[in-house]
Parts: C-alpha cells; sequence; structure tokens
C-alpha cells in the first residue's frame, strides 16, 4: 500500500491554529496591508467561491483586519494571460493562477502544478506530497523575475474533455480543434490537434458555436456550473494528460511580500493549508456528485477511449516529458525530481521511463 503522506492530525492542527487571530496590535498602532489578488477562475463557480473567497476571509480573521485581500475573477481588471506582468510590476499583489499561461517565460512553467501528461499519480496526499518536493524548483522559476512563489493553492480532481464531435480512438484527434492551455497545448498537438486559447468565459461559446471541436477544463463540478453540460454532446475518458493537479499557484509580488511582518506571512500560509484541505473534500465529493448528473443526462454520451489506446497517448505524453527534460535547466531538474517521486510512490515503471535509477 502506497505511503500516506500527509496526516490528518497534522492538517488538523493547522486548521485549528486558523482560530486564533495573532496578537493584537493597538489601533492607533496597527498597519493594515491592502491587497489585491486575481485569479482565473470565474466568480460564482465552486473554484472560486471555495477557494478564494475562503482563503481572502481566512487570511483577514486570522491577522486581526492587519491584511485585507481584495479578490477579482477571471479576467475582470485584465486579461489572465497579462497576470504575470502585473505582478511582477506589482499592479496586483497576488495571483492564485494557473502556470501554463506564462509557458513562454521558462519551459518549467509547462509542467508547474502538476499538470504532466500520462501522470499516475492519484489523489490528495500523493498529489500534495508531489507539490510540495516539487515546489522548490518552480519557485526558483518565479525568483528569476522577482515573484514569490508560496507553492500550491488548491486541489483539483482530474480534468475532463468535452466534446461537440465523437472522438473514439487515438486517430480521431487528427485535425481537431481543442481549447487547450499550458502543457496541454503541446500534449494534442502531439495527437495531431490544433491547440485553440479560450479564456474560461469563452469556453460555452466556443462550444457553442463550433469554434472548437473539444475542450479541457475543469471537472464535472465546475464545468456544470459554467453550464457547459449545455454545449456538450460527448465527454471523452480519460483525459490523458493531466491526473489530480494544482490549479492554482499562489505567487506574490516579491516587495510587497518583503514588507509583510513575518507574523502575517505566517498568517498567509495558514490560510492556503486551511484552502488545500477544504477544496480537497469538497472537489472529490462534489465533483462526484456532477459526475453522476452528467452521466444521467440523456443529450451526452460518454466515451470511453481503447485500452491500446490510452497506453499509446500515455507513451506520447512520456515521450513529451523526455523532450521537456532537455528546454532547460530548471526542467531537467523537475522532471528528475519528478521520477523520484514516482518511484518513492510505487509507480517504478514510470520512473523509469523517466530515466530514473537506483
Amino acid at each position: 500500500m502506497k505511503r500516506i503522506l500527509l496526516s490528518l492530525s497534522l492538517i488538523l492542527i493547522v486548521l485549528m491554529s486558523a482560530c486564533a487571530p495573532i496578537k493584537t496590535v493597538p489601533e492607533g498602532e496597527k498597519k493594515v496591508h491592502e491587497w489585491r489578488l486575481v485569479t482565473h477562475q470565474i466568480e460564482g463557480t465552486s473554484r472560486y467561491d471555495g477557494t478564494i473567497e475562503p482563503f481572502v476571509e481566512s487570511v483577514e480573521e486570522i491577522t486581526n483586519g492587519q491584511l485585507i485581500i481584495e479578490p477579482y475573477g477571471a479576467n475582470t481588471l485584465f486579461p489572465n494571460n497579462d497576470t504575470f506582468e502585473m505582478v511582477q510590476n506589482g499592479v496586483v499583489e497576488m495571483a492564485a493562477i494557473y502556470t501554463g499561461f506564462w509557458t513562454g517565460k521558462d519551459p518549467v512553467f509547462n509542467l508547474a502544478g502538476g499538470t504532466i501528461p500520462g501522470d499516475p499519480i492519484n489523489g490528495f496526499e500523493e498529489h500534495f506530497y508531489r507539490s510540495d518536493r516539487l515546489e522548490p524548483i518552480t519557485t526558483k522559476a518565479y525568483e528569476q523575475f522577482g515573484i514569490t512563489n508560496l507553492g500550491a493553492f488548491d486541489y483539483a480532481p482530474e480534468e475532463m474533455l468535452m466534446s461537440r464531435v465523437p472522438i473514439e480512438g487515438i486517430e480521431d484527434f487528427k485535425g481537431k480543434n481543442i481549447r487547450a492551455a499550458g502543457v496541454a497545448s503541446s500534449f494534442y498537438g502531439e495527437l495531431g490537434a490544433s491547440a485553440i486559447s479560450l479564456s474560461a468565459p469563452e469556453i460555452y461559446t466556443g462550444l457553442q458555436l463550433g469554434t472548437v471541436d473539444a475542450a479541457e477544463f475543469n471537472d464535472f463540478l465546475v464545468n456544470g456550473e459554467m453550464g457547459l453540460d449545455e454545449v456538450t454532446r460527448y465527454v471523452i475518458e480519460p483525459a490523458i494528460h493531466v491526473g489530480p493537479s494544482t490549479d492554482k499557484e499562489l505567487i506574490v509580488n516579491e516587495n510587497a511580500w518583503e514588507q509583510l511582518p513575518e507574523e502575517l506571512k505566517a498568517a498567509v500560509y495558514v490560510a492556503r493549508d486551511k484552502v488545500r484541505y477544504e477544496s480537497a473534500i469538497a472537489y472529490g465529493v462534489e465533483s462526484q456528485k456532477a459526475e453522476t448528473e452528467w452521466k444521467n443526462n440523456p443529450d451526452i454520451e460518454f466515451i470511453e477511449l481503447p485500452e491500446e489506446d490510452i497506453e499509446e497517448m500515455r507513451e506520447i505524453g512520456f515521450e513529451y516529458l523526455m523532450n521537456q527534460r532537455e528546454e532547460s535547466d530548471l526542467s531537467k531538474e523537475y522532471i528528475d525530481e519528478y521520477a523520484k517521486v514516482l518511484q518513492e510512490l510505487g509507480y517504478e515503471e514510470e520512473a523509469k521511463i523517466l530515466g530514473y535509477s537506483e
């Protein structure tokens, strides 16, 4: 049995600590830090209401009002793709966002957050063990640009591939236009598809009007909240490019972070860990319920890809990873550490394919 890597008791201790505000500062001496946070998630969906809002509320409560964070949803202040520069330049202090939006900055951002094609990682414990092991490498990448990385923000179940047209095997990907971001764009390209960039609010219209043949995005819960079940005719399983992942990494402007007192920095980490745990429970259970609703929808057909095609697609994914390994020093370090994690978790064959040796 695979090692249980996160202790429930430790998590509970962290959550309990969230109930104890930091030492009260006399009103006349209290310095209030006011930040803005942006995310690619849409307000009103579980991945916003169930993570972003509880996070900012917890920070304000734990700090006794000394750190107030105002959140903004997808494309509200500026396009999602501009977030990197906006955090870097201090236009906003913080973002909880998918790293795949800026793969051109360093190839390692293509992999950060656990969006790894063919990945066998399973469940909350394994995901966060991997995230914590790989976090220092992602942090080095951000440091090059004056951005502080605070690590994985939340837990995301496997994404799903929604389609207007039937995709019944690996050959059917050829020539299709698929909405994808980050590493998924490259992966579907390897399958012969064309990756189309659409922000979250644009996916509905893209599927409705046929701008894209298929779209890979969040889980059943959030996609249902966005109404994507109304414009989906087929669900293709499994979506090979990614298993459980971090939907959002928490990044901060370096100068803003340095100006925070240590106790306020600690409060941010406590609030982050609280959201990690709560999102794992909420997404896991609620997404399963939502999946049942999708399957009971008579207008949607679920297509299971043939096992031999799944294996071929996994091989293509790992071949892509080996190519990514040569793209930068940090990518090589990331893939090598990832292979070591796979070995430790019992995924020995996958680790060997990625070059792990005793």
